[in-house]
C-alpha cells in the first residue's frame, strides 16, 4: 500500500514542537540544578505564610511554594513528554499524533485553568487586604481589569489555536500520513 505524501503541516508543527520541547527540558533542568543548590529559604516562606508583611499568601500561593520542587518535575517530564510526542509526530508514528493531540488538548485546559486560578489569586488577595482596588486608585482597577482581559484572551487564544492544530492532525489527509 503506498503511503501518502507528508504535508509541510505535519513536519513543521513536528520540528517546531520539538525544539520548543527541547528548549523546556534544558530550562527545566537549568531550574532543576538551581532549586537543588539554593533551596528556598524557609525563615522567608514562614514569615510570607504567616502574615509578618501584615497580608499573608493565599492558600493556593502557599502550595505553590510548599510544592515547587514537584512543580518543577512536573514542567521537566511534561517537556520530556512532548519531545517524544513531537519526534513521533515527525516519524508519522499513530502513537506521536495521539501523543500530541492529547497534550494540545491537556495544555489547552491548563491554561484556561490557570487563567482561572490567576483571576481567583487576585481575587483573594484584594479580599484579604481588605480593599476595592477602584478605592485604593482606580488605575489600580483599570490595571487589574485589562490583565484579567489579556489573560483571558491570551487563554482563548490558546485554546483556538490548539483546537485548530488538533482539527488539521485529524483530517483524513493527515490521518492517512500515520502508520
Amino acid at each position: 500500500m503506498p503511503t501518502a505524501p507528508r504535508s509541510q503541516f505535519v513536519t513543521i508543527t513536528a520540528w517546531l514542537s520539538l525544539a520548543l520541547a527541547l528548549v523546556g527540558v534544558l530550562t527545566g533542568l537549568l531550574q532543576a540544578v538551581m532549586f537543588i543548590a539554593s533551596p528556598p529559604d524557609q525563615g522567608l516562606l514562614d514569615a510570607l505564610t504567616a502574615g509578618g508583611s501584615g497580608v499573608a499568601l493565599p492558600p493556593a500561593l502557599v502550595w505553590v511554594f510548599d510544592h515547587l520542587g514537584l512543580l518543577l518535575l512536573a514542567s521537566l517530564l511534561s517537556s520530556m513528554l512532548l519531545a517524544v510526542a513531537s519526534w513521533g509526530l515527525l516519524q508519522r508514528r499513530e502513537w506521536g499524533r495521539f501523543g500530541f493531540i492529547a497534550l494540545l488538548a491537556g495544555g489547552a485546559l491548563l491554561t484556561l485553568s490557570g487563567a482561572f486560578a490567576f483571576d481567583r489569586l487576585l481575587a483573594d488577595l484584594n479580599a484579604q487586604a481588605g480593599l476595592d482596588p477602584a478605592s485604593v486608585d482606580p488605575l489600580l482597577a483599570n490595571l487589574q481589569a485589562a490583565l484579567r482581559m489579556t489573560m483571558y484572551g491570551a487563554a482563548l487564544l490558546i485554546g483556538i489555536l490548539h483546537g485548530a492544530i488538533v482539527w488539521k492532525l485529524c483530517t483524513p489527509a493527515v490521518r492517512a500520513e500515520f502508520r
